[in-house]
């Protein structure tokens, strides 16, 4: 437990000093129950109009964001119509399946 916590806290270090414009981020969109019909609701929660806010905010403190849409509506139509997204929960699509020992050395 203590080189897990020890490996925790370098990692932490190190994304401290990264420059904003080399860190990854990625940001999960909820959906459910699964499948496309219900991504991005949530009860009173304006979930696209947050996002499109924080893409803006991100790229304002220097983090790379390519390709934000002019509105939100934009942004709505580019995930809800995007078709690379059109495979359904059965389906998965996934793009790389990360082995548990990657992860682990990433957290």
């Amino acid at each position: 437990r203590i080189n897990a916590l020890a490996t925790r806290a370098l990692n932490w270090a190190r994304l401290r000093k990264k420059q904003n414009a080399e860190k990854k981020i990625c940001i999960t969109l909820f959906q459910f129950p699964p499948d496309k019909g219900n991504v991005g609701t949530a009860a009173y929660l304006d979930v696209f109009g947050s996002i499109y806010s924080v893409l803006n905010k991100l790229k304002e403190e220097g983090y790379t964001v390519d390709d934000i849409p002019e509105n939100i509506e934009g942004l709505q139509k580019s995930v809800l119509e995007d078709p690379l997204a059109s495979f359904s929960m059965a389906d998965l699509n996934v793009a790389y399946r990360m082995p548990v020992d990657e992860y682990e050395k990433l957290c």
